[in-house]
């Protein structure tokens, strides 16, 4: 499977608010990191997502330009999010994903936090 399709899928998972589905995408030992956190593992990640699954009705995903070296793979994308509150919101980001034997090992997502 190529790296864009695995983002893709993991990106759909999101979209479907499907947790599990979501951490399927990462290594036990995965790092994530964002503006606001830094997280180790599998299990610290999940506590973020949870908050993602419950704190929104929609998440969608494009990506819309990506470049791939070795393992990894950076991708520009746009976000609609839907709260909870019925607020629609849209912003722009950037994430770094390092995928190795299908899962990603490192994430490092880049967005300006008000958005969310």
């Amino acid at each position: 499977m190529k790296k864009i399709d695995i983002v893709r899928s993991y990106w759909k998972s999101e979209g479907e608010k499907d947790l599990s589905e979501i951490l399927s995408h990462f290594d036990e030992h995965a790092k994530f990191s964002s503006p606001t956190m830094q997280l180790v593992g599998k299990n610290n990640i999940k506590t973020f997502y949870e908050g993602m699954v419950n704190g929104f009705k929609k998440i969608e995903v494009t990506p819309t330009h990506w470049v791939e070296q070795n393992d990894e793979i950076a991708v520009e994308y746009d976000v609609i999010l839907v709260r909870n509150s019925g607020e629609e919101r849209f912003a722009k980001g950037f994430n770094l994903f390092e995928i190795k034997e299908g899962v990603i090992s490192s994430l490092r997502c880049y967005f300006n936090p008000a958005d969310f």
